[in-house]
């Protein structure tokens, strides 16, 4: 116990008066300088347990029969979404996917995908979705706002959802809600942009095709840009990624022929030139959608590239033939690829269109113009193939 000391000291003044000054003297350890430092060790103690209890859910809240927790934004549920959001390599690995919105997140569900959880920043919004699908799925009520999941994404959110990564073959397309798809097939070779291959999967599902096969150089197709461009595509119609060619022909009809997209030409395919080019063998990064301008081919002895030249052997290319695109080229059931933006087709492509007597689509430009890119020649071929068969 510190000692409490009194000092009494007595000053005289010239009139020989004496006032008596008390001065009291505390000493470092005194017991009110150890209340003192207690006290304001228990207020920041206070205040630090009050942020981490306002970062914990609060009571249990309810809505339509469904529970749901309020959430702070550094809540460390939120916390963990964000890493996900962020990390690819995470999402592989737990085998999850985020979807942003009530429309993409009305049809994961509408499709038979299983939510884990679902933040949303309104009750409103909430009662949008189909609630009897979120039974076993954990519901998060927080201030999306203050929440930056993806800092290059400027339009605010409303609700995002974790959702276990889809089965395909587990999902089910209503044919009543969608209507009946068409006996073609889209096939994606070595589509690496996201938002190039969301957009491309939009327009095989607006054209109402059959379904989807992506070649497996292309960019993981539950990817959160790929899912924003697509707009829904996912759960309107089978998509199947990852294929090897071997795999790819076992998701298509015996019967189907597979047609390509080439872009190797700005020239009208009634020139005789052209023609009698259309019949020469061709590199695979000559097709699809690479570039506008003229190709330089050459007959198959002649044409090799460095690589052949430092291997000192010599490539057979294959031979197909060329149509435009507004010639009837859809059978019981065709399949048609679109070419990656920088290689073009692969070989195998090509091989399977030999195959199978598909033919080269060609979409006329004028010159000087730059290449359609994927999206964009899918768009076209596919609404070309539904108004030929719109015709039969």
């Amino acid at each position: 116990m510190a000692t409490l000391m009194r000092c009494v000291r007595s000053v005289c003044t010239t009139s020989n008066r004496c006032v008596r000054r008390q001065i009291v003297c505390v000493s470092t350890v005194d017991t009110v300088g150890i209340a003192s430092d207690s006290q304001s060790q228990e207020k920041a103690t206070s205040k630090r347990e009050s942020h981490v209890l306002s970062s914990r859910p609060s009571h249990v809240h309810a809505v339509e029969g469904l529970r749901y927790e309020k959430a702070h934004p550094d809540d460390k549920r939120v916390l963990r979404l964000v890493s996900l959001a962020r990390s690819k390599k995470l999402r592989s690995q737990q085998g999850k996917i985020l979807l942003e919105g009530r429309r993409l997140i009305s049809d994961a569900l509408d499709a038979g995908a299983s939510p884990l959880a679902v933040f949303f920043s309104t009750k409103e919004r909430l009662h949008k979705l189909p609630v009897n699908r979120l039974a076993h799925a954990s519901l998060v009520k927080v201030k999306l706002d203050d929440v930056q999941i993806w800092p290059d994404l400027d339009m605010p959110l409303d609700m995002i959802a974790i959702f276990r990564r889809p089965d395909v073959s587990k999902l089910s397309f209503s044919e009543e809600k969608y209507g009946k798809a068409l006996p073609l097939t889209l096939i994606c070779d070595n589509l690496r942009d996201p938002g190039n291959l969301g957009a491309t999967l939009r327009c095989a599902a607006a054209a109402g095709c059959h379904s989807v096969l992506l070649s497996s150089g292309c960019v993981d197709v539950w990817e959160p840009k790929v899912l924003r461009a697509a707009m829904g595509a996912h759960f309107r119609l089978p998509i199947i990624p990852n294929l090897s060619w071997t795999d790819l022909q076992n998701h298509l009809p015996s019967t189907t022929t597979v047609h390509v997209a080439d872009n190797s030409s700005n020239f009208p395919v009634t020139k005789p030139e052209l023609i009698e080019t259309s019949r020469r063998r061709k590199k695979p990064g000559e097709y699809g959608w690479v570039n506008s301008r003229q190709m330089s081919l050459k007959e198959c002895g002649e044409d090799e590239d460095e690589e052949d030249k430092a291997g000192g052997s010599k490539q057979t290319y294959l031979v197909l033939e060329t149509q435009p695109y507004r010639t009837s080229w859809m059978g019981n059931h065709t399949a048609v690829v679109i070419g990656g933006e920088t290689h073009g087709l692969s070989r195998e492509a090509l091989q399977l269109a030999e195959e199978t007597g598909g033919r080269r689509l060609l979409i006329s430009m004028v010159r000087g113009v730059d290449s359609l890119n994927a999206a964009m020649a899918a768009s076209v071929l596919l609404f070309e193939g539904r108004r030929q068969l719109s015709a039969k």
